[in-house]
């Protein structure tokens, strides 16, 4: 039959142990603030906004068909950036000594709901190197996506530029999971060495053993035992020195 524990006893047993737990949620927090400042590589993003319009006859009014169909091909355009033709392009043009995988791994499109305008955007170390990649990608869809696709027109709204706000890692989040984690851990080492502990700390053990409770001793502390105790030192008179007398 397993123990119950009231809630009361719970909060008992984390005051017991109070100074771990805040030591365990210390040293979390301590080692996320480390992992994050001093072994995470700040990453940046930048981004540029382009819209693709495949209606050909230009003689007449664009049709909420024709926005569907270009909605519906916005998955095509997406599919069609991360692959080599877009991507060996982007690398012979900057220079770039990324592999294929590398740069299709720093890709991402950016739609929006119910629009034309998508973004494509690119993480990298530097906001520099970011900018660069993003708007090479940019400039090689505009180029190359006539050859794929019949299309009307590629326009680029906006070219990228140098965002110097990090994107990753999220320090404030970071910080976060690492003082719970340390909380949690704290927490449970305190139950843990709780629950180990055997010795009889109330009288409920022996209420729970049946047997018949005698009586209780109060312990006292050193400084309470040695404010009950009476100086019995004895004190043994002075001797004076024995004076000479004087005979008149």
């Amino acid at each position: 039959m397993g123990e119950e524990i009231s809630l009361g006893e719970l909060f008992a047993i984390l005051k017991r142990h109070i100074g771990k737990i805040i030591t365990w949620s210390l040293a979390g927090l301590v080692l996320a603030a480390a992992y994050t400042f001093f072994f995470v590589t700040p990453q940046y993003e930048s981004t540029s906004k382009i819209v693709v319009n495949q209606t050909q006859n230009t003689s007449q009014s664009i049709t909420n068909t024709d926005i569907q169909t270009n909605l519906n091909l916005i998955n095509t355009y997406q599919s069609i950036i991360k692959e080599p033709i877009i991507l060996e392009d982007v690398i012979n043009s900057t220079g770039s000594e990324l592999s294929l995988e590398e740069l299709r791994n720093k890709i991402s499109v950016q739609t929006e709901t119910s629009s034309l305008v998508f973004g494509i955007s690119i993480n990298d170390a530097s906001p520099y190197t970011a900018s660069e990649l993003a708007n090479a990608t940019a400039q090689s869809f505009q180029t190359k996506i006539g050859d794929i696709l019949e299309v009307e027109s590629v326009t680029i709204l906006s070219e990228a530029t140098p965002n110097m706000k990090p994107v990753s890692p999220n320090t404030i989040l970071n910080l976060i999971v690492g003082l719970i984690l340390g909380l949690m851990i704290g927490v449970g080492l305190a139950f843990l060495l709780e629950f180990m502990d055997k010795r009889v700390k109330d009288t409920k053990i022996i209420e729970d053993l049946g047997w018949t409770n005698l009586g209780s001793i109060l312990e006292m502390t050193m400084d309470e035992v040695k404010s009950t105790r009476i100086d019995k030192r004895v004190r043994t008179p002075k001797t004076s020195p024995s004076l000479s007398r004087r005979r008149v």
